[in-house]
């Protein structure tokens, strides 16, 4: 039988972020933040989800930088890259830089919502 919280996980997620905000999966049980990738707890695989706020500080773990437009909604040059958000999980999300400051792994970055409602990050120098 298919676990209703696969699908509820992802909705969730979503429902906030259109709200513009980021939220993290946490176990209802110990209080674990959950990765991105995880729908359950592993300790407590029947215990409900908490959804807390993140503080939407992360640093950079890894980037490539595009200079190719593959939409329109990317003009040239964009950066793609993977974060650690400060509570821990990490994903992949567009960044978002002052011209002339050069990313570097380990850069400090924020949360922030574009024009068009997409979850940045940008980088705080």
């Amino acid at each position: 039988m298919l676990d209703h919280r696969h699908s509820a996980f992802l909705d969730t997620f979503l429902t906030y972020h259109e709200k513009r905000e980021l939220r993290l999966a946490r176990c209802g049980t110990c209080h674990e933040i959950l990765p991105y990738s995880q729908r359950l707890c592993q300790a407590h695989p029947t215990s409900e989800l908490e959804w807390v706020k993140a503080s939407g500080r992360a640093r950079l773990h890894a980037f490539t930088e595009y200079r190719i437009s593959y939409a329109p909604a990317h003009p040239v040059p964009y950066v793609v890259a993977m974060v650690e958000l400060e509570e821990g999980p990490r994903l992949v999300s567009t960044i978002v830089s002052e011209s002339g400051h050069e990313l570097q792994a380990g850069a400090e970055l924020k949360a922030d919502f574009d024009d068009d409602d997409r979850l940045i990050f940008v980088h705080t120098c």
